[in-house]
């Protein structure tokens, strides 16, 4: 996921809030941009059973605001 943020909260605050959500087991937040007052991120979310409203309003608390979902990955396990 692309995502806009203000500098604060860090990435660590906003990585510990995504692990709360229910079937999150991995989250990854890479810095791309830095300017005055916001940072580009690259988050990626591992997990099964994954809701894309509960991460939205996860991040939306933390005044992040979602650009785009870049890739979605779906496996079928045995």
């Amino acid at each position: 996921m692309d995502i806009l943020k203000p500098h604060q909260p860090g990435v660590d605050l906003v990585a510990r809030t995504l692990m709360k959500i229910n079937g999150v087991t991995s989250v990854r937040i890479k810095v791309e941009e830095l300017d005055s007052k916001t940072a580009s991120c690259i988050i990626k979310i591992a997990g099964t059973n994954l809701s894309l409203e509960n991460v939205t309003d996860e991040l939306a608390s933390l005044n992040c605001a979602l650009h785009s979902v870049d890739e979605v990955i779906c496996e079928e396990k045995d």
